[in-house]
């Protein structure tokens, strides 16, 4: 269990500005690489599930692999453990890092988290803004729902068809 309480913060803030690319999968890249920033999470290949920079290298399977991975490592997991809504924690940005040796009193800070069945030890805390867990979240996860569902299948195999039919090479 975590708290805030009203008292001031001691804490480090560290992290980089950083540019996210205007794609449903490559936003939810980008909440894996921020949920592998907190917690110990190191398993095989998903350096590669982070890199939300080369999200176009992704295979259709990937992108759903992707999908899965970010459902399972959903904020609810980690909401007031490792994830804080608090917008005075974010001064400067929707989303901030803060290293956790750093935190004193004012806030409670869980020592590991299980996910999958396995104990994960938490590193750091990532403070954000609503609009940061919309934007990288909640909204390319309901597009992407939506783009591996039987509709959305449908949908994107026709529009292949078509773009296939229009480039034809004599």
């Amino acid at each position: 269990m975590a708290m805030f309480q009203n008292t001031n913060y001691d804490v480090k803030m560290f992290g980089q500005t950083v540019t996210v690319p205007d794609a449903d999968i490559a936003k939810v890249m980008y909440y894996i690489d921020c949920v592998c920033t907190v917690i110990e999470y190191d398993d095989n290949d998903i350096r590669r599930y982070r890199n939300y920079s080369n999200w176009r290298n992704m295979s259709d399977e990937e992108d759903k692999l992707i999908f899965i991975l970010a459902a399972t490592l959903s904020p609810d997991e980690f909401e007031d453990k490792v994830f804080f809504e608090n917008n005075a924690l974010c001064p400067n940005s929707s989303n901030q890092f803060y290293e956790i040796g750093q935190v004193k009193n004012q806030l409670l800070v869980v020592q590991s988290i299980v996910i999958g069945g396995r104990t994960r030890q938490v590193k750091k805390i990532m403070a954000y803004k609503s609009i940061w867990m919309q934007k990288n979240y909640y909204r390319p996860m309901q597009q992407l729902a939506y783009r591996f569902s039987p509709q959305g299948q449908r949908e994107e195999a026709m529009r292949r068809a078509a773009i296939s039919e229009a480039c034809v090479i004599s």
